[in-house]
């Protein structure tokens, strides 16, 4: 507020409170009251013509005010105009030197470089001059050689003038010579192959020689192992028939009223090879490896095919298989993944896409896929038993799935390493004349039950629960680098095993 205002705004509250104030008198005078009022009618017509005059300055300052307050208000914005303006020209500004800078630094760059490579023109000059210095002596030093080599070549030709009668007598000398030589040569020749002709006569007679004699030992083996074979199994049949005469006599003396034990005799009796096959010929599955691997020039498609027989281990059915004959197959070298994998199984006429492949705790050797329940139902498969004591009986019964070919021998537990049985491959008894236990072989006992696969011709690998170790995404979740390391850890294990069970 104005101060001018304020001091008017005071004098007229002291006067109104003067006029306001009771003074005490003993007899009130008219005529002073009257010059009183007067006076304060007089003080407030002043009082408010100084007030009305105080709010128009005060109406005109603050309408100056506001004219200069807009003036001001337009004025900022255009020096906020003005400095975006300036902002953005000093960003431009400021662009172009960073430009030229970059520009500069370029511009030294080539300029080091041009200094460089001028450098290296002035060597590669200095190098030409003192080449062509050098050139311009080994010139005149080939002159020097020219011209003494004409002097050489005229004493030359007098001399070859001089030569020419002898030549023609050595020339006919040298010409039956020649024909001498020549037949000389030829009739060498003629030796020479027929020495070597001779040499390959020999060579052939001596590995004839050596065949007749290797197949005259190998003869020889085989008929003393056919001949000890033959005596140790007509050893054992008529043992075998002994003991099928006993047990036959006392299952009939037992038989009235006695039904269970009959069937426990039953049970124990051993079966036959013949009798075993015929009863799993037909469960065998084939297990499917398609696989593809990249080559030099493209990538190549393959396919791998392996036959197993589902056995039931708990509440899963498993078909264990030896990985000899799979892409998967355990190595001591250099491994090399395939690209994509994935495996089917084949039964009844019906496909199965598992979507896992498990390598099994027994044996690094062996893997495993395991059968859903509804495939198993769907394609009508018959699970086998595993062998609860799998050494109840002398011999096992082998079985080639690839050749539906097989036998029986005698086997014994490895006690070293009881996951092992060994075969007494010597006693071995066939329908099939060459027939012998190889890798991959399915061995069973003689009651019928699964007992393992064969890890070589005379090693067989017990399977009890079929415990996994690790298993290896097939198919859509297949990653080459899983396949590796899945390979290479098979392959580790197979390292730590002894040598005698390889």
């Amino acid at each position: 507020m104005n101060r001018s205002l304020m001091i008017v705004i005071c004098d007229f509250l002291i006067l109104s409170i003067i006029s306001l104030a009771k003074i005490d008198s003993p007899e009130p005078d008219v005529k002073p009251a009257l010059e009183a009022a007067q006076a304060k009618s007089f003080a407030d017509s002043q009082m408010l013509d100084m007030l009305k005059i105080s709010l128009e300055k005060e109406k005109e300052r603050r309408e100056e005010l506001g004219s200069d307050v807009r003036k001001l208000a337009a004025a900022a914005k255009e020096s906020a105009r003005q400095s975006e303006r300036h902002k953005k020209v000093i960003e431009a500004r400021e662009s172009e030197l960073r430009r030229l800078v970059k520009t500069k630094d370029s511009l030294e760059r080539e300029r080091e470089e041009i200094l460089k490579k001028s450098r290296e023109l002035e060597a590669r000059v200095e190098q030409g001059d003192s080449r062509n210095r050098d050139l311009q002596m080994e010139i005149l030093a080939a002159s020097a050689k020219l011209e003494k080599s004409s002097e050489e070549r005229a004493k030359l030709e007098r001399e070859i003038g001089n030569l020419k009668t002898v030549d023609s007598v050595s020339r006919i000398k040298l010409e039956n010579a020649q024909a001498e030589l020549k037949k000389n040569k030829e009739k060498l020749e003629g030796l020479q192959a027929e020495r070597e002709k001779l040499l390959a006569e020999k060579n052939v007679i001596e590995l004839e020689k050596q065949a007749l004699s290797t197949q005259l030992e190998v003869a020889t083996t085989k008929t003393a192992i056919y001949e000890e074979n033959l005596k140790r199994t007509q050893a054992m049949v008529d043992i075998e028939k002994t003991e099928k005469s006993q047990i036959l006599e006392h299952a009939e003396t037992l038989a009235a009223g006695v039904g269970d034990l009959s069937r426990d005799v039953k049970a124990s009796r051993p079966k036959t090879p013949s009798e075993i096959f015929s009863q799993i010929k037909g469960k065998f599955v084939s297990v499917v490896f398609d696989f593809e691997k990249l080559g030099i020039l493209s990538s190549t498609k393959s396919s791998s095919e392996v036959r197993a027989l589902p056995v039931l281990f708990g509440s899963r059915v498993l078909l264990v298989f030896s990985a000899s004959s799979t892409p998967l197959k355990p190595t001591f070298n250099s491994y090399f993944e395939p690209e994509k994998l994935s495996v089917r199984v084949l039964a009844n006429g019906m496909d199965f896409y598992p979507d896992k492949v498990f390598c099994l705790k027994e044996d690094p050797r062996l893997l495993a896929v395991e059968l859903s329940a509804d495939f198993v139902k769907k394609s009508g498969i018959s699970p086998l038993s595993i062998s609860k004591n799998p050494y109840s009986f002398p011999n096992c019964v082998v079985i080639d799935p690839s050749n539906f070919r097989y036998g029986q021998a005698p086997f014994r537990a490895d006690f070293n390493s009881l996951g092992y049985a060994r075969l007494d491959v010597g006693l071995i008894t066939s329908i099939f004349s060459e027939f012998s236990p190889s890798e991959s072989d399915s061995v069973m006992t003689q009651s019928g039950d699964w007992f393992g696969i064969m890890a070589d011709s005379t090693l067989a690998i017990v399977v009890k629960d079929a415990s996994v170790d690790r298993a290896l995404p097939v198919g859509s979740e297949y990653v080459p680098s899983e396949c590796k390391a899945f390979v290479i850890y098979n392959s580790a294990r197979l390292r730590s095993i002894p040598t005698r069970l390889r």
